[in-house]
C-alpha cells in the first residue's frame, strides 16, 4: 500500500519503499489487530494482490488456519522478541490458491505500536531448491575419482561437504607408461553451485594440463592463467598440484593457496610447507615448485584448510598412513567441523 495511506506512521516508519529493495517478500503486521500495515512488492506478487487491496487486509485473510493457531504463532513470536521465531504455516492466495510457507518473524515496536515484522518463503519453491541442491551433491560425490590400488602406490581419499556442494575438489590421474601420478587438490571459496561450478572447470583444466609437456609450476600457471574468466566477478580458489615419479623416486609439487602437506617417514611426521599465491587473482602470476625424494613406505596426505586445521599440532610421529587416514576420516565428519574437509592419502610401496 502507499505510504501516504497511513498517516498514523511517522515520517521515518513511511519510509517502506526500502522494503521493496528486498528480494523476499515482507509482511508488517499489527501484533495487536492482526491488520496487515504493509506489503513490499515481492509479497504482493506472492500473494497475487494489488496495492489497494491490501487496505483492510487482515493475516487471518492470508492464513489457511485457525484463528487459534494463527494467535499462538503470533503470542511465540512475541515471546522470542530478541531471537525470532521460525515456523512453518499454510496460508492462501488471493487467488484461492492454497501454498506451504517458511516464516521467519521478529516483535518489534515501531514508535508505540507493536508489529510483527515476517519474511515469508515459498517452502515449495525452497524444498525444490533444497532437492536441487542434494542431487548436484551427488553428482559432485560421483564424479571423483576412488580410491586406488596398484603395485607402486595406494590412494585413499576423504569428502566431506560441509552442506550439500561442496567446495572442495580433487582429481587423480595416473600415467601407467611413464609411471607417474599426478593430483591436485582444490578448494574454492564458497559452498554453492558457483563455486562447485569453479571447480568443475578447475579440475577439466587440470586435465588438459597434465597433457602439456612443462613443469609442474608452469601447469599450475597455465591453469590459473585460464581460469581467470571463470573469476571476473569476485573469489578465487587455493590449490596444490603434485607428480610423483615412480622411475626416479621424486614428488614434484606446486602450490596456489593450499599452502602445507603433510609427509610421514621413518623420520617421523612432517609438515612441509609451500607458499603460493591463489588461483583467479592475478594473471600471468609465477609459481615456484619444489622436488623431494620418496621411498618405499613414505606417505603423504594432501588435505584442504577445513580438514588440516582440525589436525592437532605437532603431528604426533607414531602415525602410519593407517592411523592418519582413519583420523582423516573421523575429523571430516567432526561436529566441530566449520569447512568442508578432502584431502587425498598416498602411501608407497
Amino acid at each position: 500500500m502507499s505510504t501516504r495511506e497511513k498517516p498514523e506512521m511517522c515520517e521515518y516508519c513511511q519510509r517502506f519503499d526500502l522494503l521493496n529493495m528486498i528480494n523476499d517478500a515482507i509482511l508488517l503486521v499489527d501484533a495487536k489487530t492482526d491488520a496487515v500495515i504493509f506489503m513490499n512488492h515481492k509479497a504482493l506478487h506472492m500473494y497475487r494482490y494489488g496495492i489497494q487491496e491490501v487496505v483492510g487486509l487482515s493475516i487471518m485473510d492470508l492464513s489457511h488456519e485457525s484463528r487459534e493457531t494463527v494467535r499462538e504463532k503470533v503470542e511465540m513470536v512475541i515471546e522470542q522478541e530478541k531471537r525470532g521465531y521460525v515456523f512453518s504455516a499454510n496460508h492462501v492466495k488471493g487467488d484461492g490458491t492454497l501454498f506451504k510457507v517458511e516464516i521467519s518473524a521478529r516483535y518489534l515496536v515501531m514508535h508505540g505500536k507493536p508489529v510483527i515484522a515476517a519474511l515469508v518463503r515459498d517452502a515449495a519453491i525452497e524444498d525444490k531448491m533444497r532437492q536441487e541442491v542434494e542431487v548436484a551433491g551427488k553428482i559432485q560425490r560421483l564424479l571423483l575419482p576412488s580410491d586406488l590400488e596398484t603395485e607402486l602406490f595406494s590412494l585413499k581419499t576423504v569428502y566431506q561437504p560441509l552442506h550439500g556442494l561442496s567446495g572442495d575438489l580433487y582429481d587423480i590421474q595416473y600415467d601407467n607408461n611413464n609411471q607417474t601420478l599426478y593430483g591436485i587438490i582444490l578448494d574454492v571459496m564458497g559452498h554453492g553451485i558457483t563455486a562447485t561450478s569453479q571447480g568443475g572447470i578447475l579440475r577439466y583444466l587440470f586435465r588438459q594440463a597434465i597433457e602439456k609437456h612443462i613443469a609442474i609450476g608452469d601447469k599450475l600457471a597455465w591453469i590459473n592463467n585460464e581460469v581467470m574468466p571463470f573469476f571476473s566477478c569476485g573469489g578465487f580458489a587455493a590449490a596444490l598440484l603434485f607428480a610423483f615419479n615412480f622411475k626416479n623416486k621424486t614428488m614434484t609439487y606446486s602450490s596456489a593457496g593450499v599452502s602445507h602437506f603433510i609427509r610421514l617417514s621413518t623420520k617421523g611426521a612432517r609438515v612441509i610447507k609451500s607458499p603460493g599465491l591463489f588461483l583467479g587473482i592475478n594473471e600471468n602470476e609465477a609459481y615456484d615448485e619444489g622436488v623431494l625424494t620418496f621411498h618405499a613406505g613414505d606417505s603423504f596426505f594432501f588435505l584442504t584448510d577445513g580438514l588440516f586445521e582440525m589436525l592437532a599440532q605437532p603431528i604426533a610421529r607414531s602415525h602410519t598412513f593407517a592411523t592418519m587416514y582413519e583420523l582423516c576420516k573421523s575429523l571430516s565428519t567432526n561436529k566441530a567441523i566449520k569447512d568442508d574437509a578432502s584431502g587425498v592419502g598416498i602411501v608407497i610401496r
